[in-house]
């Protein structure tokens, strides 16, 4: 009996799963791009030259300060009793929650003050102050 051997199979590329794939990504890449945008609030931030602007602040709640008084609990105006509720249910939640303070450079010291007393109050005793480090940035603020 004779045995018939056919050629080798020619290797075929296929384009559905790729296709698949690039949407897949495409779809990753837009979500990812519209949960890593922050909306941080404009304030004009102390300078300091030996300052060093944390990268990444995972565990951190941020306050704002600005020059008038007014608070900000990450992008809401809020006052420092709320304030105060709303890190008090995190520290319940997460226990290792710190605070990263913006404060206006033009903010007087007693609205600060305001915000470190109702922290240290409920227990919080980690805090980052925000500063302007001109020669991170080129001397632009």
């Amino acid at each position: 009996m004779r045995i018939v051997r056919e050629g080798p199979e020619e290797a075929k590329f296929q384009m559905a799963p790729m296709i698949d794939m690039v949407f897949l990504l495409l779809i990753f890449f837009m979500c990812a791009s519209s949960i890593s945008q922050t909306r941080t609030l404009k304030l004009e931030l102390p300078t300091a030259t030996k300052g060093v602007v944390p990268k990444e602040r995972p565990d951190r709640w941020t306050v704002n300060v600005f020059a008038d008084g007014s608070l900000y609990s990450g992008d809401r105006p809020v006052t420092v009793d709320d304030l105060k509720a709303e890190v008090q249910q995190r520290l319940r939640e997460t226990p290792s929650t710190k605070i990263y303070l913006r404060a206006d450079a033009n903010a007087e010291h007693r609205h600060i003050k305001k915000v470190l007393n109702a922290m240290a109050a409920i227990g919080v005793d980690d805090f980052i102050f925000a500063v302007f480090n001109p020669s991170e940035t080129g001397g632009e603020p």
